[in-house]
């Protein structure tokens, strides 16, 4: 009995204490879960607490962000105003120092560029005159010019920036328009255009007779026209249907063109001038010089021109009311391209060809080195046919307009710096202001009366040359008319 009660008091030990045992965990169970919903609830708190801050800081930074956007806008709109008003006070500065105007413009991207595996663009735009080259990794180029036309440009969009010089050609301003850069850098595409899209020369031509017949109430314009290349350092006249280097019809031979200075100008006489009245004249013509110009074909250009192409037109207008006249020449030029032989792979012809473009272009960019000195004792106009034919131009009197074409790919980098370093010192060259070939209607009225003069001195010595014969006849008839001496007297 004492054994079967301490064993009874043993299991009421047990389970007391196993009770005790269990009251002792639960409460650790609540204490923990107790702990365990604060802490979730402090870290929810804190999470709020770092959202909260998160975006009070965010929209305090985007606060910042927006003023800053809108300080930099309003000082981008305060530098295109400025900008604007400086670029009147330039151009005005650039007419009386007679400046040339450049252009430049970039081309699309070409198949051959894509596919040798440089095809990044390294240009930017920032402005409407700005360009910026990224030479490499750490080096970038900028220049500024008077116009700069992205890929995207359209040829009515670049031809808006003509029309100004055009008007100044109907003035009686000489102005030359030529296109600059690499081969296949668009050049012809720029200066001619295809038909569907016609280029700079097709619609300055369209505009002046849009301008002749606009003021046709006051002024009688006459207008002719040339159309020449610059072949290997030979003169050529596109619009002469000869065969080249062979005779033509019945034997004849190419004519031989030279350079000539005279005292109205550097000139090639012999060179074919054909008057026009209308623009549809003018692509007949265009389209046949177009035909007789040296083409070739080489790895940067399947139609590469072989030959610097000048249009010329001399106008004359007489004014109906006082008989002042104006006379101007416009010449629009688009050069050969210059060209690496490393990538353009030219050999026998082509080669040559290659030789004498790049020659004639260096020696362009001597002229122009030489002029953009102030103290230049001597420019070397007469190193190329080119140059020398463009002496009129590039000695001062005449507005002269420049298109930088260039390729926008990595592969063509090298060539675009040169490009654009060349247009850069042909902008900054003082040519001088531009003078009007005119002579106003004083100098008209002393011509005519001079003219009205010798007419009568001339017809009055006929007539009494005649009174006289007629008097000798009737005295003496054997004897016949007087002689030159008495007929003087």
């Amino acid at each position: 009995t004492a054994e079967a009660g301490l064993a009874a008091e043993k299991e009421a030990a047990a389970a007391a204490a196993q009770a005790a045992d269990e009251r002792r965990a639960a409460e650790v169970l609540a204490v923990a879960e107790e702990w365990t919903e604060k802490l979730q609830q402090a870290a929810i708190e804190a999470e709020k607490a770092v959202a909260k801050a998160t975006a009070d800081e965010s929209a305090r930074m985007q606060g910042l962000v927006d003023a800053a956007n809108v300080e930099r806008d309003e000082n981008f709109q305060m530098y295109l105003k400025e900008n604007k008003v400086r670029k009147v006070v330039h151009n005005k500065l650039i007419e009386m120092q007679g400046n040339i105007r450049v252009f430049a413009r970039c081309r699309p991207m070409v198949a051959q560029e894509i596919s040798s595996g440089q095809a990044v663009d390294v240009t930017t735009f920032p402005t409407d005159e700005d360009v910026v080259i990224q030479r490499d990794s750490a080096t970038k180029a900028r220049f500024e010019f008077d116009a700069a036309y992205r890929q995207t440009s359209r040829q009515s969009e670049v031809f808006e920036g003509v029309k100004p010089i055009i008007t100044s050609f109907t003035d009686g301003y000489n102005v030359c328009i030529f296109a600059y850069g690499q081969t296949g850098s668009g050049k012809t595409y720029t200066m001619e255009g295809p038909p569907d899209d016609r280029g700079v020369n097709f619609r300055s031509l369209e505009e002046l007779f849009s301008l002749c017949e606009q003021r046709s109430d006051k002024t009688e314009y006459t207008l002719t026209l040339s159309y020449l290349e610059i072949y290997n350092e030979t003169v050529r006249d596109l619009l002469d249907d000869t065969p080249r280097g062979r005779g033509g019809p019945g034997g004849a031979e190419e004519k031989k063109l030279d350079v000539r200075q005279t005292a109205d100008g550097n000139v090639v006489p012999g060179l074919t001038e054909v008057p026009v009245t209308n623009i549809e004249e003018v692509m007949a013509l265009m389209a046949r010089g177009t035909d007789n110009r040296a083409v070739g074909s080489h790895d940067m250009n399947e139609h590469s021109s072989r030959s610097h192409s000048i249009m010329t037109i001399n106008l004359v207008g007489r004014n109906i009311q006082d008989a002042g006249t104006v006379r101007s020449k416009l010449h629009l030029i688009d050069l050969a391209g210059s060209e690496r032989v490393s990538k353009t792979d030219a050999t026998g012809e082509r080669l040559k060809e290659a030789q004498n473009i790049n020659k004639s272009l260096s020696a362009l960019g001597d002229v122009i080195n030489a002029l953009s000195g102030k103290k230049a004792a001597h420019v070397p106009y007469r190193n190329s046919k080119l140059t020398f034919l463009l002496q009129d131009s590039l000695a001062g009197n005449s507005k002269v307009m420049m298109f930088c074409n260039f390729s926008p790919a990595s592969y063509n980098c090298a060539e675009t710096m040169c490009s654009l370093n060349f247009a850069a010192r042909c902008r900054a060259v003082e040519l001088g202001q531009a003078k009007k070939g005119s002579e106003g209607a004083e100098v008209a009225k002393l011509k005519r009366m001079v003219a009205k003069l010798t007419e009568k001195l001339n017809g009055g010595g006929a007539e009494d040359k005649s009174s006289k014969s007629g008097r000798a006849s009737l005295t003496s008839p054997q004897r016949g008319t007087d002689s030159p001496a008495r007929g003087k007297r």
